[in-house]
């Protein structure tokens, strides 16, 4: 036994350097491997292409730019109805719908009876008018009949009694003209013609005035409440003729409800027979001859765009065909879920191609922005990828043309084909724009390869 001890110990040892050498090779291995794997992610963002490859790709390159921001800016909008081209029919009095003449869709003139209500309100101002009219005939009656000179008395017997003593003043006179009379009887009689005159005068003056104004007044009076019984029936909707006798033989209570613009019935509220209230809104006219588009403009553009500035319209409605409009409104405040301004922009609207609801694209120029609102940088929208969590582009490296450096930025929103840069790019560097996809898919593809391996 003594002799194999010293055996089973050397055994012993042997397996245990064996396990111990095998254990720190695989950690070599190990730590090889994974620094190989960093080294080869850390070069995975640059990329190769071969001649061939590289024609087949057909890369086309842009250089980042510093344009005004929001320089030529494009983005949706939704054609709505002009506000100020949209009026409620309203009736101002209670009643009963006796017709109604239109459906919802129908193309009406401006001035064109929508519905006949009967109101019991507009039969009893009838009936005023009636009496205030017969007021005025009476009145105007009496003012003629004190005008005429023989209902005066007072002033029928002053003008008698002066014409008298006209009569006696030239008899005197010529008497004394043929020597038959006496001076004092010539001064007497012209006394008395001064006298009977200055009577005339005076009851003439002032009967004649005290009747007539009273008269007049009472014309006045009567006519002033004619006019005003007739313009709030104008007022309520009611037909008042002016000249034209009322022969009462047909139903007063009647009034027709018109339309306040010319364009489309977009709602009808009611139906003949149905009750209506004073105020209550019936139908709705919407005139799109003129239209709005409203447009959300992000928070970083706004700021560039002014009042008056003009737009550009695109629709699939209109075809090849485009609208110019003006921007008519900037929301002073903004959407607290796009964090976005309303822009309205107001445009004529011929044919009503356009139609309430429609998606359109709206364009604003350089032209339209306001002067030093300052610059952004920008690269076409094709340039843009994203691998992972990483937004990159694609730069050319040296002056190898098959060799490309993935370079992650920060980006922000987009506009008519450009995306702004807020970090990472540099004005002038040439990135690739047509073409990045397949870079991308290559820088893919290799570092797929490497997790393989």
């Amino acid at each position: 036994r003594r002799p194999l001890a010293p055996s089973l110990c050397l055994s012993v040892m042997i397996i245990a350097l064996a396990l111990a050498f095998a254990a720190c090779s695989g950690a070599k291995h190990d730590g090889a491997g994974k620094t190989g794997g960093k080294e080869k992610r850390a070069e995975a963002d640059g990329d190769s292409l071969s001649p061939e490859a590289l024609a087949a790709a057909k890369l086309q390159y842009a250089e980042a730019a510093l344009r005004p921001v929001g320089g030529q800016m494009r983005m949706t909008g939704t054609v709505e109805a002009n506000q100020q081209q949209t009026q409620q029919a309203t009736p101002l009095v209670s009643g009963r719908v006796e017709k109604v003449y239109v459906s919802l869709g129908d193309r009406v003139r401006a001035g064109m009876p929508l519905a006949v209500i009967s109101s019991p309100q507009i039969a009893q101002m009838h009936g005023k008018l009636h009496e205030a009219e017969t007021k005025l005939g009476l009145a105007e009656r009496e003012l003629e009949r004190v005008m005429k000179a023989e209902n005066r008395s007072e002033v029928l017997k002053a003008k008698a009694r002066l014409d008298e003593a006209e009569a006696a003043l030239r008899r005197a006179k010529r008497l004394v003209e043929i020597g038959a009379g006496a001076g004092k009887d010539l001064v007497g009689a012209e006394t008395a013609y001064k006298t009977a005159k200055a009577e005339y005068e005076f009851q003439r003056d002032i009967s004649l005035n005290r009747q007539v104004a009273e008269a007049k007044a009472a014309v006045e009076t009567a006519r002033v409440d004619v006019s005003h019984i007739r313009y709030e029936m104008k007022a309520l909707g009611a037909y008042v003729a002016e000249d034209e006798p009322d022969d009462h033989k047909h139903d007063t209570s009647l009034i027709e409800l018109r339309a306040p613009v010319s364009g489309s019935v977009t709602e009808r509220l009611v139906n003949a027979g149905a009750g209506v209230e004073a105020g209550k809104p019936l139908f709705t006219v919407v005139n799109l001859s003129t239209v709005w588009v409203i447009a959300n403009v992000p928070v970083a553009q706004v700021g560039a765009l002014r009042a008056g500035a003009r737009a550009q319209v695109f629709s699939a409605a209109l075809g090849a065909d485009t609208r110019w409009g003006r921007v008519t409104y900037i929301a002073p405040q903004l959407d607290e879920q796009t964090r976005a301004a309303k822009v309205r922009v107001e445009l004529a609207n011929p044919g009503e191609r356009l139609k309430t609801g429609m998606f359109v694209e709206v364009e604003f120029p350089e032209s339209a922005l306001s002067a030093g609102a300052g610059e952004e940088l920008v690269v076409p929208e094709a340039s843009i990828q994203r691998i992972g969590g990483r937004t990159v582009v694609f730069i050319a490296e040296g002056n190898d043309p098959g060799h490309f450096k993935a370079r992650e930025v920060e980006a922000g929103g987009e506009a008519n084909g450009y995306t702004r840069i807020l970090n990472g790019l540099k004005a002038g560097e040439r990135v690739v724009a047509k073409g990045s996809f397949t870079l991308k898919a290559q820088l893919i593809k290799g570092e797929m390869e490497d997790d393989d391996h």
